[in-house]
């Protein structure tokens, strides 16, 4: 099942778990209710999950299913515990109040179908914080780390020696029916997909995926690459458009692994396929459209490994967790690296690990090369670029890595490749600790507004998300960048800008004020006292960058 917006299916999917998690195959049932919201935005995908988890009358129990593939019930958390012991409609209320909606949004939700009023809402979510004796942290904790995909493997019952021959056989032709799959000898006249010139990458500066050559044992083995190539072009939600082109081909933990990417022209950029062949089934579980047609680390099916272009030398890897970096050397062999540990990837983090490596073409002198990459092989593995960073690079790189990952300064499964910038460092008023004004750009959607975030030395977030006036593309000299942020006493407007702006002023209801910088190169900072902490709203405001040449831009905080 491939959705567009994986980090949304994988939220819906979340959620209708934990609303069903009772019964006969809770995750066969999730993944149906799931796959029926269709697309567009996640809230509007969630009413509709909504209206499905609550309207719609039990699904049929395939017994076969149940229980060779469903998942193993773990033994729940405190929350998971608590939820069991109330009805599907208390749990949804619980759980859409941790998914960010106000009493009176949840009340309007539940109540198209089923009788709600504010005192449901808060009834469910005191009968979990009494339960649990967990604070309102801890409980979110665990809900987002819960990831139902990920829970063990129901063991195979023990069945006699006798008995073995015809379960195997009914169970095959029974998953044959029910998946769709047609397993049978390969077309001969079908086309089996192109190969790349293994030296075509030694040949250019920039190698691209265009350049990637196919790797892996099984590369040769031209029935497996048929059948693989016929299974992507048979897929009905993301089939390849124009040439198929091996990139893998090999054995990986026991089943045999083909990947695949296809040729849509210059203005697009190609999506990657990877195709698997087990002892009962076969055929294309992940379809990702890449964000550029750079090459990017791919992460193989749920195995932990990864497929590393040959570019792309000297390969490590590290948490970004922790407060400066414990790089671990990763070994590659034949495109394909060893596994990394499964818990180095944490909820809290978004799922990624930071991968540097050494990019060595044609020509040109090594040079880093830093990724994120997730634990989910449909999730974009972004690129890393810096713009200007101060004296201490890689003090800066790290607390930028780690705020990005780690605290929310940007949504990496949407963002394409990332640049992040440095615009000032210093100390907030009111008795603030040093702080640093990051920018981050994304490469996706193309020419879209960049963001920003004050972050401590230790990348920890110090404010929400605020404007700038840059993309990824637009020069580190004339971006300009505003937050918000909150010490003990009051709200303070901070805004500063690249050595190219000369002049930083406020407009709106915080008044006029004004900063201008004396010499050519300096760094115009401007703070701005906004009202108390003592829940007064925000004042409307916005910050005018006057760059060298007249050209001004006007930004918004928040």
């Amino acid at each position: 099942m491939r959705m567009v917006d994986r980090e949304h299916y994988a939220r819906l999917l979340r959620l209708a778990y934990l609303v069903l998690d009772d019964g006969d195959a809770p995750l066969m049932r999730a993944r149906r209710v799931t796959a029926r919201v269709g697309r567009g935005g996640y809230p509007a995908r969630r009413t509709r999950l909504i209206a499905i988890l609550l309207t719609d009358p039990p699904p049929g129990r395939p017994r076969l299913h149940r229980l060779f593939y469903e998942p193993a019930r773990t033994s729940p958390g405190p929350v998971r515990a608590a939820l069991l012991e109330l009805s599907p409609h208390q749990r949804l209320a619980y759980l859409l109040r941790h998914d960010g909606l106000t009493t009176p949004e949840i009340t309007a939700e539940l109540g198209v179908h089923l009788p709600t009023d504010f005192q449901d809402v808060d009834e469910a979510t005191a009968a979990v914080d009494d339960r649990t004796g967990l604070d309102e942290a801890a409980q979110r904790a665990e809900i987002e780390a819960f990831e139902p995909d990920l829970v063990r493997l129901r063991p195979p019952p023990a069945v006699p020696r006798a008995w073995r021959a015809a379960v195997a056989a009914a169970l095959a032709a029974a998953l044959l029916a029910v998946a769709g799959f047609v397993i049978a000898r390969p077309d001969e006249g079908s086309g089996a997909p192109g190969t790349i010139d293994p030296r075509a990458w030694q040949r250019t500066g920039t190698p691209t995926i265009n350049e990637w050559p196919a790797q892996g044992g099984l590369r040769h083995d031209t029935a497996l690459l048929r059948r693989a190539a016929e299974a992507w072009r048979a897929d009905s939600e993301d089939p390849p458009h124009g040439r198929v082109i091996v990139l893998y081909a090999g054995t990986v933990d026991g089943a045999s692994l083909v990947v695949l990417r296809d040729s849509p022209g210059l203005r697009d950029a190609p999506s990657v396929a990877q195709y698997f062949e087990r002892h009962m089934s076969r055929g294309v579980e992940s379809v990702r459209r890449l964000e550029t047609s750079g090459g990017q680390l791919i992460m193989l099916g749920m195995t932990w490994r990864y497929l590393v272009p040959p570019w792309l030398l000297d390969v490590r890897a590290a948490v970004p967790s922790g407060g400066s970096p414990d790089w671990v050397p990763v070994a590659v062999r034949d495109g394909l690296s060893d596994p990394l540990p499964w818990n180095w990837f944490k909820p809290r983090c978004q799922n990624y690990v930071v991968f540097e490596t050494t990019f060595r073409a044609a020509g040109g002198w090594p040079r880093t090369v830093t990724q994120l990459v997730s634990n989910d092989p449909r999730s974009s593995a972004p690129r890393v670029w810096f713009r200007d960073p101060p004296d201490r690079q890689e003090r800066f790189r790290w607390a930028a890595l780690h705020a990005v990952a780690c605290e929310a300064a940007t949504t990496l499964s949407e963002s394409g490749d990332l640049r992040l910038g440095h615009l000032w460092s210093g100390d907030l008023p009111d008795g603030g600790d040093r702080a640093t004004l990051l920018t981050v750009d994304a490469s996706s959607p193309w020419g879209a507004p960049g963001s920003s975030i004050l972050i401590s030395d230790g990348g920890r977030a110090l404010s929400e998300r605020g404007g700038t006036n840059s993309d990824f593309t637009s020069s580190a000299g004339t971006t300009a960048a505003a937050v918000w942020w909150r010490s003990p006493k009051r709200w303070h407007l901070v805004a500063a800008a690249g050595p190219g702006v000369t002049r930083l002023k406020t407009v709106g209801e915080l008044g006029s004020h004004e900063t201008k910088t004396e010499h050519p190169g300096d760094i115009p900072l401007l703070v701005v006292p906004g009202p108390r902490t003592d829940g007064a709203r925000l004042p409307v405001v916005q910050v005018v960058a006057y760059e060298q040449d007249g050209d001004r831009t006007v930004l918004s905080p928040a």
